[in-house]
Order: C-alpha cells, then sequence, then structure tokens
C-alpha cells in the first residue's frame, strides 16, 4: 500500500504539505498542489478516509436516504446530480435505501449520524409532501422530489406549474387552439400543478371553457393506480376532437399514438402531441419524435447537495422551497 511519506518523497515536498493537499487545505502553493496530485496520480495512493475522519473536525460525508429513488430509472438521476456535486465539492455520499416492506427513516437517520453525516438530502421517487420524524430537525437537511408539507424544512422540487405553462403557451403560439390534457392522477401534486399552469397560459390566451378540456387517464382502484389513457384518449378525439393533445407523461403519449394511429390520424400533421417526463429513449424511437418536458432531476440532486452543504456552513439559512425549471426538448409532435 502506498503511504502518503511516500508521496511527499515523490513530489519533493513535506509529509505535512502532502497532507494538507490530501484534506483540501486551499492555502497551500498551486505549484506544490500540482506537483502533489501528480504523485498521488502516479503512484496510485488512496487517502485513509477513516484515519481523515478521525484528525479532522467535519467528516465531509453526507447522507443521503432514498426512498425508492434507487429503483426508478427516471428519478436515479437524482443520486448521479447529488453523488456529481458532493465529489466537486470534496464530500463523501453515503446513500441508505428505504426498504418500502420496513420502513424506517429514523433508523437510516441513525447510521448516518453514526457515519458522522454532517447533514442529510433526503429524497424521494416522485414529487409529493412527505411528514419526516422530528429527528430530523437535528442536523441540517434538505428534502429533494418532496417537500415538507408545513413548509419548515428546506426543500428542491420541479417547477411543474411553469413546465405546464410553457409548453401550453408553446402550443399556443404554434395555432392550436382546441387542446385536450390527459392529466395523470388528479390527486398527486405534479398533476395539481400542471393544471394550473396550463389553465394559466389558457387564460393568457383568452381559449374559452368549451375550446379545451382536462380527463385523467390514471384511476385509484382499491389503493392501485391504473392506467386507463387508450379507453379516455379514443373517447376524447372521438368527441371533443382536439387539434393538439397535452400527455401526462412520455407513457401516455406512447399510448396516444398508437390510438391515432389506428384512427387513422398522423401526429404532427392531423393533431399536435406534446408530453412531460422526456423519459429514456422513448421520444426518440415514436415516429414523429416526440416533444417533451424534461424533469430536471440531476439538476435537483446537484442543487439539494450545493443547498445542504451551503446550510452547514451556515452561509445559507433559508428554509425557502427552492423550483427548478424544467426543460421541453422540442422535436416533431407538433
Amino acid at each position: 500500500m502506498v503511504t502518503i511519506k511516500q508521496v511527499a518523497k515523490r513530489a519533493g515536498v513535506s509529509f505535512k504539505t502532502v497532507s494538507r493537499v490530501v484534506n483540501n487545505d486551499p492555502t497551500v502553493k498551486e505549484e506544490n498542489r500540482v506537483k502533489i496530485l501528480a504523485a498521488i496520480e502516479e503512484l496510485g495512493y488512496q487517502p485513509n478516509l477513516a484515519a481523515r475522519m478521525v484528525r479532522k473536525k467535519n467528516s465531509d460525508v453526507i447522507g443521503f436516504i432514498s426512498d425508492e429513488i434507487s429503483t426508478t430509472p427516471a428519478s436515479v438521476d437524482i443520486l448521479r446530480g447529488a453523488q456529481d456535486r458532493a465529489w466537486e465539492l470534496g464530500k463523501t455520499l453515503m446513500v441508505f435505501n428505504i426498504d418500502p416492506k420496513k420502513p424506517s427513516a429514523s433508523n437510516l437517520l441513525e447510521q448516518c449520524r453514526q457515519h458522522r453525516a454532517e447533514g442529510v438530502v433526503y429524497g424521494a421517487m416522485y414529487h409529493q409532501p412527505v411528514k419526516l420524524p422530528v429527528q430530523f430537525d437535528q442536523q441540517p437537511l434538505v428534502m429533494v422530489n418532496c417537500f415538507d408539507p408545513e413548509q419548515q424544512r428546506a426543500s428542491i422540487i420541479p417547477d411543474d406549474e411553469q413546465a405546464a405553462y410553457d409548453v401550453t403557451l408553446q402550443l399556443l403560439n404554434k395555432g392550436y387552439k382546441r387542446i385536450a390534457f390527459l392529466n395523470l392522477n388528479p390527486e398527486i401534486v405534479a398533476a395539481k400543478l400542471r393544471l394550473a399552469g396550463f389553465l394559466s397560459a389558457l387564460k393568457e390566451f383568452s381559449i374559452d371553457e368549451d375550446q379545451y378540456v382536462v380527463e385523467a387517464v390514471e384511476k385509484v382502484v382499491e389503493g392501485r393506480t391504473m392506467d386507463i389513457t387508450r379507453e379516455v384518449a379514443d373517447r376524447v378525439i372521438s368527441e371533443f376532437k382536439p387539434d393538439a393533445i397535452l400527455c401526462g407523461k412520455d407513457l401516455v403519449a406512447l399510448s396516444v399514438y398508437f390510438v391515432l394511429e389506428r384512427r387513422g390520424l398522423r401526429v404532427a400533421h392531423d393533431i399536435g402531441v406534446a408530453s412531460f417526463d422526456d423519459w429514456d429513449c422513448i421520444p426518440q424511437i415514436l415516429v414523429p419524435s416526440l416533444s417533451s418536458i424534461a424533469l430536471p432531476y440531476y439538476q435537483m440532486g446537484r442543487a439539494s447537495v450545493t443547498r445542504l452543504v451551503n446550510l452547514i456552513s451556515g452561509k445559507q439559512t433559508s428554509l425557502e422551497t427552492e423550483r427548478v425549471k424544467c426543460q421541453l426538448s422540442s422535436r416533431e409532435s407538433f
């Protein structure tokens, strides 16, 4: 195993100077830092993190309690963004996944403490209110993709309302005036916010109530969410005859494409289609390719770690909710 003394000898500096570089001391001369980092790379030196934690007042460890994020293909980017930002800030991200069969956020919080985590990020797999135990008030905390219903904790969430407003405005600016919004379960937070954004854009364009329709394509039966997109889309297209359809997610848009094809209607020519999620390869494999709003999971993960480190250092004390802008990937569907 390569030692810190071997690194010092190769770089031609003192043991203490190498130690300061390893511990991110900004006062080290740049020329010495460059030599030491080159020696570390050449020798393959790995700092002893446990020893560093004992020596330092701060552990440089951030706990991330994941409520099923790592099992969700889209929201897993929250973890990727958090990890990347933690590395940039010289922090180690320790991820703890909540077991849905035996949920215990408090137990995972205790594990974070045992690893001397300086603070905790709590992330959820979809935008929702989360009431955390009072134990979470005992250390710096940032919630991501979720929020405290009493607004007493810092949180990072997607700006769903602005996203719906933006995409609806684009549809209206392109001349679509008879729009059907196939929304998700109306009880979830994102669906409510997107509806508000959708209606706000319509009001700005003075669209009459008989020129738009809103339908839910999900229903809850005995606690299970069921997709009813095809039957709803078929009925809306037959009865309302929209010139554009805004879909609550890309999987809804996929079903809408099938319904339109069966009816002999061409996407973008006979009817415009837009969506939310910009999920994986779905928008690109559809023909024509689907214009979809990307949820800013990666950016939210980065923002959560930045916010937490600022809380830990005292640079920031506000517990206000931060809304991250969503981006429309414009393609060929409208």
